[in-house]
């Protein structure tokens, strides 16, 4: 950990990223006195996920597709069963 005048930095390396080497956090002021182990999950954590590519605009439109026929589903599943219950 190295640490700075006024603030306290982090430096995570993440050999498994294809897009990034390294990684700089700048930790809190109130939580200067953390542990370092607590403070390195907490960044590894927020540093996972880094590798992964954004979402296409065809996967959101699939993706909210799905949603709307789900709900749809659900809606008619609904209409239906209040249907046979009323008939009953």
């Amino acid at each position: 950990m190295v640490k700075g005048v006024n603030r306290q930095v982090l430096e995570v390396q993440s050999p498994d990223s294809p897009y990034f080497e390294r990684a700089l956090f700048f930790v809190k002021p109130e939580y200067a006195f953390t542990g370092e182990q607590t403070l390195r999950r907490a960044a590894a954590r927020a540093f996972a996920g880094t590798d992964r590519l954004p979402r296409t605009r065809r996967q959101r439109w699939r993706d909210a597709a799905l949603r709307l026929l789900f709900g749809l589903l659900s809606a008619f599943g609904g209409a239906a069963v209040t249907a046979i219950a009323l008939l009953s």
